[in-house]
C-alpha cells in the first residue's frame, strides 16, 4: 500500500470569477474539511465532486437586501461565524478550514461593525477594528495548526477612475499577504473541452514556481511542485 505523504499545514488563497474552479480545488485539501459557505454553489459543488469525501457544510444565509435601510444583519452572522471557526479550529476535529467565499465575510464583517456604531458606513480611519477581527481569524487557523483556505472573487481594477483591464482581489486588501499560496485561477475552452486553470501567483516556499500555471490541479499536485 502505498504510503500516504503529511505535510505541514498551508494558508492559500484562492481568487477567480464565478465558476472557475475555486471551490473545487479548495476541496481537495485534506479531510475532514469544514466548509463554511456564504452562497448556494458550495454545497452543489461537494455532493457533485466530492461525495465520498468527508466534507461538513456550515450555511450562513444572507438576506436578500432590496432597500437603502436594511434592517440589522450582520452582527448576528458574523458572531455565529467568528464563534463557530475558533470552535472548530481548535477542536481537533478537522485538517482544512474553508471560507467560501471570504469576499462574502469581509462584507459582513464590515457591515457588522457598521450595525454596531448604528452608522450607515465606516470611514477610512475605523477600518483598523474590521482589519483586526479579519487578522484573527488568520491567526486562530495557524494558532490550530489547521489548512486554512480563503476563496474570493476577483474584480475589475480601476486606477485614477480608469479601469485598468486587470483583475484584483474583490475582498480583503491584506489576504494575499497573510498567507503562503496566493493562487487566480480562470475557465477557459480548448478544443472543446472546458479547463480550469490556476495560477501560482505568489507563495512562500519556491519562488520559482511564481507564474507557472496548472490545469484542473489539486492540493497534491501544488504541494508537489512547491516542494511543501
Amino acid at each position: 500500500m502505498e504510503k500516504k505523504v503529511e505535510h505541514p499545514f498551508v494558508s492559500c488563497s484562492i481568487s477567480a470569477p464565478p465558476k472557475s474552479g475555486k471551490t473545487y480545488l479548495a476541496c481537495t485539501f485534506p479531510e475532514p474539511i469544514k466548509l463554511y459557505s456564504f452562497e448556494h454553489g458550495a454545497k452543489f459543488v461537494v455532493e457533485k465532486c466530492f461525495p465520498g469525501k468527508k466534507i461538513d457544510i456550515q450555511e450562513f444565509k444572507l438576506p436578500i437586501i432590496d432597500s437603502d435601510s436594511p434592517a440589522p444583519y450582520a452582527e448576528k452572522i458574523w458572531e455565529e461565524f467568528q464563534k463557530q471557526f475558533k470552535e472548530d479550529a481548535y477542536s481537533g476535529k478537522y485538517q482544512t478550514l474553508i471560507v467560501d467565499t471570504a469576499t462574502h465575510l469581509w462584507a459582513v464583517l464590515r457591515q457588522a461593525i457598521t450595525e454596531a456604531k448604528n452608522r450607515k458606513r465606516l470611514t477610512e480611519v475605523e477600518y483598523a477594528l474590521p482589519n483586526l477581527k479579519m487578522g484573527s481569524i488568520y491567526t486562530h487557523a495557524y494558532e490550530a495548526g489547521v489548512n486554512f483556505v480563503v476563496i474570493n472573487y476577483l474584480r475589475d481594477k480601476y486606477v485614477k477612475g480608469e479601469n485598468t483591464g486587470e483583475l484584483e482581489l474583490n475582498g480583503w486588501s491584506q489576504t494575499e499577504g497573510l498567507v503562503d499560496v496566493v493562487i487566480e485561477m480562470k475557465r477557459e475552452t480548448k478544443g472543446g473541452r472546458t479547463q480550469m486553470t490556476a495560477l501560482i501567483k505568489d507563495n512562500r516556499f519556491d519562488r520559482d514556481q511564481n507564474g507557472k500555471s496548472f490545469i484542473d490541479t489539486s492540493y497534491d499536485e501544488l504541494m508537489l511542485v512547491l516542494g511543501v
